[in-house]
């Protein structure tokens, strides 16, 4: 039969159109017979003069939402393997980042005991260096002594000095392996280059004008002893200072002796 609403086919059977939802009359039956009222939509009259029924469109029906289109989507997962994988980045940044702080420290660390350690083999290092020198020294002098020994030292002076005096100063006796001619210099201290200076030697300088001073050497064959006397021969202001007797026997080992200080006193005019 026809769909008096909608004007399709439909089946005869059937009472409700599946196009439109409208209840369907038998068109053979009698009104009276159909216990559902029909709604017939207002009959127009075309140019012609025949009566037609106006049909309404179906109201449109919402299309089901596609498969696959939800919130779980391939972009969704992708945006989440990405979040996923930056947090491991972001973790892995931060191990490595303490890992280094803590090879920093060790580091740190390591040098700090190895600096320790070279101050510590530095010290001992100047301690075998102050030991050897001492050693040294000692060894030097226990030989310097076998070979020189001073048997009377230099006597300190109890008064200054006139200026222009001829008189002896300071005795100094030795014995060894010496020579009469090269084994004696007497030194003055320089104040201001803060060393020794040779002022009086044996050899070609056995006078020195500038300071008024003489040296006078001898030795004693029965007792094979050695004197060397610094004699005051006129001295002059510029001789007053601080002396010394450096003796070097015929093996270069040499031995000092005592210290004497030098004050001039002026000659009184007139």
């Amino acid at each position: 039969m026809i769909c008096l609403n909608c004007g399709k086919h439909v089946d005869d059977d059937v009472r409700v159109c599946p196009f439109c939802g409208s209840v369907i009359a038998d068109a053979d039956a009698a009104p009276e017979d159909d216990p559902l009222p029909i709604n017939l939509p207002p009959r127009e009259h075309a140019e012609d003069g025949f009566e037609r029924l106006e049909r309404e469109e179906p109201a449109p029906v919402p299309a089901p939402a596609p498969a696959g289109k939800g919130i779980f989507t391939p972009a969704f997962f992708l945006s989440l393997l990405s979040l996923i994988l930056s947090l491991l980045c972001l973790l892995a940044i931060n191990s490595l980042r303490g890992a280094v702080v803590e090879l920093k420290n060790a580091q740190t660390e390591s040098l700090g005991a190895i600096n320790a350690s070279v101050s510590t083999a530095n010290e001992r290092l100047d301690q075998l260096d102050s030991t050897l020198a001492k050693v040294q020294s000692d060894a030097y002098e226990q030989v310097a002594s076998q070979s020189i020994s001073i048997t009377k030292d230099i006597t300190p002076l109890t008064g200054p000095v006139d200026e222009g005096k001829y008189n002896q100063m300071f005795i100094v006796k030795a014995k060894g392996n010496l020579n009469v001619d090269t084994s004696f210099d007497w030194q003055r201290y320089n104040e201001a280059t803060g060393g020794w200076v040779s002022v009086v030697f044996t050899g070609d300088a056995t006078t020195n004008e500038q300071y008024g001073l003489r040296l006078e050497n001898q030795r004693d064959a029965a007792s094979g002893e050695f004197t060397t006397i610094l004699w005051a021969q006129g001295i002059t202001p510029d001789a007053a200072g601080t002396y010394r007797c450096v003796i070097t026997d015929a093996g270069g080992f040499t031995k000092t002796s005592a210290e004497a200080t030098v004050e001039i006193k002026p000659a009184e005019e007139g």
